[in-house]
């Protein structure tokens, strides 16, 4: 599970890269530290509220939905979002 949380962590690093937001910048929003953040980057330890706190940071959000569903679907009905 860490490993997925780790790329989940690398990606939030790079939506905020893509927004023209620093670590720095990406710290402040969140309620990480820059020194916290970089450790984030680094290793494979990050804690699921972590994450979710990353994301909304940079406009994303994890979803929980059955693993047999059709997202494709569900987001045509307005069933996700």
């Amino acid at each position: 599970m860490t490993e997925q949380l780790h790329e989940l962590v690398l990606e939030v690093l790079e939506a905020a890269k893509e927004r023209g937001l620093k670590q720095k910048d990406l710290a402040e929003i969140s309620s990480l530290d820059v020194v916290a953040l970089s450790r984030l980057k680094k290793a494979n330890d990050a804690k699921f509220s972590t994450v979710v706190e990353l994301g909304r940071s940079v406009g994303k959000k994890l979803i929980w939905v059955d693993d047999t569903s059709d997202l494709a679907e569900l987001v045509s009905k307005g069933q996700l979002f």
